[in-house]
């Protein structure tokens, strides 16, 4: 105990930053596994939409603008939204699926790779791609408060069959193990430590005076104000009146409360993928030792995006 108090010693200042991840060999899951792993999530994030008679009018027009649809056409730029881990990657990548469709652009989600030359619109999980090489483009980028990705991704990593959580690391545990057998204080700081080693060095050099990129906060998109983003991310796409039009109603027909058919605000709500919607849910989790630590590790990313350090 006395290593790790050193370890988050705010005091000390900025320092380099492991992760508690495992980095040794892939977990093997076979892909029916994986399915019979992720039907019940996936049944419990949309079961909303099956009772909603919105889904069921959209469906005839999707088809329609498809109809009407060019796919790609020459010298139109690469189209793409960028998300981070517990930033609503889940449902930009049902929207996306669905805008594809409509659209005829043939879609990828990518994770740390490059998308594929023939990709037309993607979706990155953590906006980690090297973006000179794929001008010209027209991107989105999601950023939610770094305190309250940390907050989630705690809870989240616990439970999930996601597999890198379960790569073992040279002692043979994994990320998901430490993070079960570990109390909520240290949890928090290790959760802490794995958002400094994957995001900081990315955050602090991400450039936000890119005109090619629309800035999109989070807490903005959970907002009373959210219906005027959705038309300003498809007019920033540059997409024709139609497309826009049906990509808007896919934003507001997949938004959490109604697609998984429950309050969003459930944050007590066990093993959810979508645990709460809410904005400043660190207030209630967060120590002040742990804010301390985040503030001298991450303070500069936290004012380069707006998030108020206190």
């Amino acid at each position: 105990m006395a290593q790790d108090m050193a370890r988050w010693d705010a005091s000390q200042g900025r320092t380099d930053v492991m992760t508690e991840a495992g980095f040794g060999p892939p977990v093997e899951v076979s892909k029916l596994a994986m399915y019979r792993k992720q039907l019940p999530v996936f049944l419990r994030k949309n079961k909303g939409l099956a009772t909603d008679p919105e889904f069921w009018r959209l469906l005839p027009r999707l088809r329609a603008v498809r109809a009407q649809a060019q796919g790609h056409t020459e010298g139109q730029p690469l189209l793409w939204v960028g998300t981070h881990h517990k930033a609503m990657t889940t449902y930009f990548n049902a929207v996306l699926r669905f805008f594809a469709y409509a659209t005829r652009l043939k879609f990828e989600k990518i994770s740390l790779e490059q998308p594929a030359a023939d990709t037309r619109l993607f979706l990155s999980n953590h906006s980690k791609m090297e973006l000179p090489s794929l001008a010209p483009y027209r991107g989105i980028h999601l950023m939610r408060d770094p305190r309250d990705m940390i907050v989630s991704g705690y809870h989240y990593h616990k439970w999930t069959n996601e597999t890198w959580v379960h790569r073992p690391d040279d002692q043979g545990r994994s990320y998901q193990q430490k993070m079960q057998a570990a109390d909520t204080r240290t949890g928090l700081f290790m959760e802490i430590d794995h958002f400094i080693f994957f995001y900081r060095e990315q955050l602090e050099n991400w450039d936000m005076d890119n005109p090619d990129i629309l800035e999109v906060p989070y807490e903005d998109l959970m907002g009373e104000g959210r219906d005027q983003l959705y038309h300003d991310i498809f007019a920033h796409f540059g997409v024709p009146e139609d497309q826009a039009e049906i990509g808007v109603e896919l934003m507001r027909l997949f938004e959490a409360k109604r697609r998984t058919g429950r309050n969003k605000d459930a944050a007590q709500a066990k093993h959810q993928h979508i645990r709460s919607g809410r904005k400043e849910q660190w207030r209630e989790e967060l120590s002040p030792e742990h804010l301390d630590y985040i503030e001298v590790q991450l303070g500069p990313v936290l004012r380069k995006f707006d998030y108020d350090p206190h």
